[in-house]
């Protein structure tokens, strides 16, 4: 028997001496035996759990067809095995009556030990392969059903995909052409020149959303753990959104605990997660509504909650709200943006830290909630910060509102494949003073070393023939070291892997593209040093 469990068999014959000898001959071959002697009295024991039934067909009170019947109609013994064992309706229609009824197998007293074994035996295989196959087919078709769902959430998602690319490279595409027709008013320039950034920064957050999930999924998402305020955390998280809050005419309540204490967590991926959390709870509440963001300490681990009066989530989207590619409205006709992957991404961080994550909602209009818990950390990065790491950008002074470095007389070689990259960097760097030259491969830039002496690389990573790190890797070799030549990764490779692979090779910065042009200035600067 494929099942560990002994097989239990019921023995019901109203005579005491063939009950007493059927039920000898299954307890010696290592059945667990029950026995009743009227009809009734088989059904009710049929109920409590049995495996297979040994059935005499003439009982005192309702004959062993009738019984079978009754069997057979009740959902809890229909599927039991059932065998007549008679001395009396031994004829062919006898049999054939008893296998219409429902029986499985019909024997006659006196019946050989072996064959009545072998039979009970053979029909409780019978019924743990049935079994089987029921399970087979159960877990077949959720699995299909799975996949069907899994597949409609796919093309759900590419259509979206599409659509929400599609949809900031539109205004993109065509404020470009319509700035470049002829001479435009100011403010006509500066609506389309905001347009431009706006939603190339809309497509942005849209790519860094996909790739955050590849690098989940893949297992090579790494956090740079430091001590953290998580009350400056989620102020700056609300400084971010306040203007469209402010636009909604939405109340952000602040209710912070004011005793200092700190968590250890990665501090860009911490306050993703809460710009997410804050930015769709201005997102799906409407004028006039309210958001309240809390904080508390609750025994080891902080507590942060973003609760606001929006649309609600609905109860059958809640059990599913963090799951990827999941939205409360997949149609053509929704309200709300987006890939459905920022609740996951959310879900997926704040794990990765050792926290937890929960929604509620009381319903679609009620509004909803959502609350992280992360542990404590067990050092105050308000006492000792000289364990605290340093991180290649924490010198830089210059901020994205900061005005322009003066780069003066800096010698910059730019190194990219891409014509339009290199373009843009030149702009930006000689609008800021310096002596810009640029190299469209790393072979080209290596020979620019000496031609042009620069004080300072900014490179391409991802070129052909030789790439960012070949390329930097032959320029300290050749005795430019970093003291004297300190080098900026300019990427799209921006994963905390590819950073620390880019420190590793040599340079000194990692700037993931695309760059804001202060931070690119800023950059330069510091390693330049025009800082002061």
């Amino acid at each position: 028997m494929p099942d560990e469990r002994i097989p239990r068999v019921l023995v019901v014959d109203d005579n005491p001496a063939t009950r007493y000898s059927t039920s000898r001959i299954l307890k010696a071959a290592g059945f667990t035996v029950f026995e009743a002697g009227t009809g009734e009295e088989g059904i009710d024991i049929a109920k409590t759990g049995t495996d297979a039934v040994v059935l005499d067909v003439n009982l005192p009170d309702i004959n062993g067809f009738e019984v079978c019947r009754r069997l057979r109609a009740n959902s809890a013994t229909a599927r039991i095995p059932v065998i007549h064992l008679s001395a009396t309706f031994v004829k062919d229609i006898d049999k054939v009556t008893g296998l219409e009824a429902g029986a499985d197998g019909y024997l006659t007293h006196p019946v050989e030990p072996p064959v009545l074994i072998a039979t009970v035996n053979a029909f409780l295989r019978a019924r743990a392969a049935e079994d089987q196959r029921e399970k087979l087919l159960i877990s077949e078709r959720s699995a299909r059903q799975e996949a069907e769902r899994a597949n409609r959430l796919k093309d759900e998602f590419l259509a979206t995909l599409s659509h929400e690319l599609r949809t900031p490279l539109n205004a993109i595409v065509g404020w470009s052409q319509l700035l470049r027709r002829g001479p435009v008013a100011p403010e006509e320039l500066a609506e389309g020149l905001e347009a431009i950034e706006r939603n190339a920064k809309a497509q942005t957050q849209l790519i860094a959303d996909l790739l955050d999930v590849s690098r989940i999924t893949s297992g090579k998402l790494r956090l740079d753990i430091q001590p953290i305020d998580p009350a400056a955390m989620i102020d700056s998280a609300l400084d971010s959104i306040k203007h469209a809050a402010a636009a909604k005419n939405i109340h952000i309540a602040r209710i912070l605990d004011a005793p200092a204490f700190s968590i250890f967590g990665d501090p860009g991926r911490l306050q993703q997660v809460m710009w997410n959390l804050v930015t769709n709870a201005v997102k799906f509440t409407p004028k006039g509504g309210k958001i309240t963001v809390t904080l508390q300490r609750v025994n080891s681990h902080v507590e942060i909650a973003v609760r606001d009066t929006g649309d609600g989530i609905s109860p059958e989207l809640l059990p599913h709200i963090f799951e990827r590619f999941q939205q409360g409205d997949a149609s053509t006709t929704r309200r709300h943006g987006g890939l459905g992957l920022g609740l996951a991404i959310v879900k997926n961080l704040i794990e990765m830290h050792g926290g937890t994550i929960a929604a509620s909602s009381d319903g679609t209009g009620k509004g909803s909630a959502f609350v992280i818990k992360l542990p404590l950390a067990t050092v105050s990065p308000l006492g000792d910060v000289s364990s605290q790491r340093v991180h290649p950008a924490a010198d830089m002074k210059f901020a994205a509102n900061s005005p322009a470095a003066n780069l003066a007389g800096l010698k910059v070689l730019v190194v990219d494949d891409d014509i339009d990259g290199r373009t843009l960097l030149r702009r930006v760097l000689a609008d800021s003073g310096a002596d810009v030259s640029d190299a469209k491969s790393a072979e080209e830039a290596l020979e620019k070393l000496a031609t042009f002496a620069p004080q300072i690389l900014v490179s391409d990573i991802g070129m052909p023939v030789a790439d960012g790190y070949d390329f930097i890797k032959e320029v300290r070799e050749r005795g430019f070291a970093a003291q004297t030549l300190p080098a900026i990764a300019l990427t799209a490779f921006a994963r905390t892997e590819d950073r620390r692979r880019a420190m590793l090779a040599g340079y000194q910065v990692h700037l993931a593209k695309p760059v804001d042009p202060s931070e690119l200035i800023a950059a330069v600067a510091m390693l330049g040093g025009r800082t002061g």
